[in-house]
């Protein structure tokens, strides 16, 4: 532009300057990709979680409460209770599923505590330390043995250790996480119908385990983080239901 121009009209030269030298170029389309894909990442990070405020499903045995709660991979805000079971293997390394995500939560307290007593017999349990703000008390059930092989029969031991030891220790109320993930040998490899097969097993087992609870608990609340185990433990719960309605019609007959 000439100089005696732009002093005749500044405006018009500023805009000239302030346009982009790239304006409507494939440089300029490659940028705004990029920014669009960058706000769709940073939006996914920043989501707010959906809240979990109440359990699922809901069932009273006599004395006993037990709650189904579903959270995906998080451990719901307003789910809280005295103590948590996981599962390990004889050595208690909390090193995979739902015991590494607890071992998280407590900055690897219990899991410094567990070394000092580990091994420990299959079917044998170890109460620890727990999460503040969470759970007073995280117990270990061994429900797998030395080669890391499991069983209905040993896991109902382990449990049932687990929740005797918490009792005596004056928990009340105790979480029990999904044991789906960890009872499968490849969880990352096996089919959706294999999942949901196991899901079936380990629900059954947990809803067996917390109705052996015994009188010191007032409240069992199963922790379903994986989604796709949802299924199947709604399923037995509306079993208990069942059998705990077909109990009280027979008994007042």
């Amino acid at each position: 532009m000439d100089p005696r121009a732009r002093h005749a009209n500044p405006s018009a030269y500023a805009e000239k300057r302030a346009s982009p030298v790239i304006q409507g170029s494939p440089a300029q389309s490659v940028m705004s990709s990029s920014l669009d894909r960058v706000r769709t990442v940073l939006s996914r990070l920043f989501r707010a979680p959906s809240m979990v405020l109440a359990p699922r499903a809901r069932v009273k045995v006599e004395n006993l409460a037990v709650e189904l709660w579903v959270s995906q991979r998080k451990l719901p805000l307003a789910l809280r209770a005295d103590a948590i079971v996981v599962p390990v293997a004889p050595d208690l390394k909390m090193v995979f599923g739902i015991a590494k995500m607890v071992r998280d939560y407590g900055a690897d307290a219990v899991q410094y505590e567990a070394n000092r007593v580990a091994p420990l017999e299959p079917g044998d349990s170890f109460v620890g330390t727990g999460s503040k703000y969470r759970y007073a008390h995280t117990a270990l059930a061994v429900v797998f043995d030395h080669q890391k092989r499991t069983s209905s029969e040993l896991i109902a031991r382990a449990i049932s250790s687990a929740l005797g030891k918490l009792g005596r220790a004056g928990a009340r109320s105790v979480i029990f996480p999904d044991m789906t993930e960890n009872l499968l040998s490849q969880p990352n490899w096996i089919t959706d119908e294999q999942r949901r097969e196991t899901a079936a097993i380990s629900a059954r087992l947990m809803l067996d385990a917390a109705l052996l609870a015994g009188s010191d608990m007032r409240a069992i609340k199963i922790w379903v983080w994986d989604n796709r185990s949802a299924d199947a433990f709604v399923q037995e719960m509306k079993k208990l239901q069942e059998r705990r309605r077909a109990m009280a019609a027979s008994s007042s007959v």
